[in-house]
């Protein structure tokens, strides 16, 4: 029988339906490490003005997880104190999402069964606003994945999760540091996660959307990107991110930026401009477009992304957003563009392909 999937855009109203029926069969979603699971959760946890507890019980011993107990001579017993990561706080909303809870023996798996049933640990019961939800890889993954208890599986709802390049895009979109991961992704859509778990040596960083980020990270820690491709050392940079292929790969793509020409007389030219055939080029037209823009020429770089994008170009499938790419850029990075006659008038037009709101 075939699994249902989902994405983890649809992470947030699956926790919206839990909380509505009274988070009484935990939320724990199943899926390859590095997909968003996490971020998902949180970004929930601040629309819900909650407080988020990110808590990794793989990283902790039996103990740290049950609480440490020190002896009270006077009752002759143990008395156990809570893991103090489990730093809830009173007067809020509490999220726990209990991290890699597949990665746990047995054992500890019990120990999160009272966590994720009965909002407790021990006799330290969880503030009553608490929502309890978890996350793992699956067994097939073969991370180290212990088998689930019968008696905590029964009684948790499991969402599988599979990889969907779309959601990310609009991430990136939304929250993407430089423009260049973006539009090196639009020309390689099936780099996250192009690599087979059999074949890996176990010494190479992985591509996938978590590994990803980390390397826009590193493209905008430079201060622009004559800087980074003028490092001897990017490439290295960028393998210890995504891996040989794609790191290679990226660090190619951004010394295109070489071959990319003036762009500033093609934006004050956007209606006659030459517009190069080759698709990592667009894009880093657009790229360094986005860069350029002000309210004196952002209707001319509207206008050349349009052109950009224009299907009677013989553009590849993986340009049908470009125009999106830039406009919605413009909007989240510069802001004060944002009642611009032509910013205003683009995105009224295309309101439908917006990634999401710029506040």
């Amino acid at each position: 029988m075939t699994h249902v999937e989902i994405t983890t855009e649809d992470i947030p109203s699956v926790l919206d339906r839990d909380l509505k029926t009274g988070n009484k069969k935990p939320p724990v979603f199943l899926a390859w490490y590095g997909l968003g699971k996490s971020m998902q959760a949180a970004l929930w946890a601040t629309k819900m003005m909650a407080h988020y507890i990110d808590y990794r019980g793989a990283y902790k011993t039996f103990n740290d997880v049950r609480g440490f107990g020190i002896p009270n001579h006077e009752e002759e017993r143990m008395k156990f104190y809570p893991d103090e990561d489990l730093d809830f706080k009173e007067g809020v909303m509490n999220v726990l999402h209990l991290e890699e809870i597949g990665l746990l023996s047995p054992q500890t798996q019990k120990v999160m069964m009272q966590m994720l049933l009965e909002k407790r640990v021990g006799k330290f019961f969880f503030p009553e606003d608490t929502f309890v939800m978890g996350s793992s890889n699956m067994l097939a993954h073969k991370t180290g994945v212990e088998p689930w208890l019968a008696a905590l599986a029964d009684r948790v709802g499991f969402y599988r999760i599979r990889p969907d390049f779309d959601s990310y895009q609009r991430y990136l979109m939304d929250h993407g540091k430089t423009p260049y991961l973006l539009a090196f992704l639009n020309s390689n859509p099936s780099a996250p996660y192009d690599f087979k778990i059999k074949e890996w040596d176990r010494e190479s960083n992985l591509p996938t959307f978590r590994s990803f980020s980390r390397l826009d990270e590193l493209t905008d820690s430079y201060d622009d990107i004559a800087e980074a491709v003028a490092d001897p050392l990017f490439r290295a940079h960028a393998t210890a991110r995504v891996g040989p292929k794609y790191g290679q790969m990226y660090t190619e793509f951004i010394k295109l930026t070489s071959r990319v020409g003036d762009v500033e007389s093609m934006i004050e030219d956007a209606d006659r401009c030459s517009i190069p055939h080759e698709v990592d080029i667009k894009w880093l037209i657009a790229c360094r477009s986005i860069a350029l823009a002000d309210k004196n020429n952002v209707d001319k770089v509207l206008t050349l992304a349009h052109r950009l994008t224009d299907p009677n170009m013989n553009n590849p499938q993986q340009l049908d957003m470009l125009e999106s790419f830039v406009g919605n850029s413009i909007s989240r990075i510069k802001k004060d563009l944002l009642k611009t006659q032509a910013l205003v008038g683009w995105r009224v037009k295309h309101a439908d392909e917006l990634s999401g709101k710029v506040n």
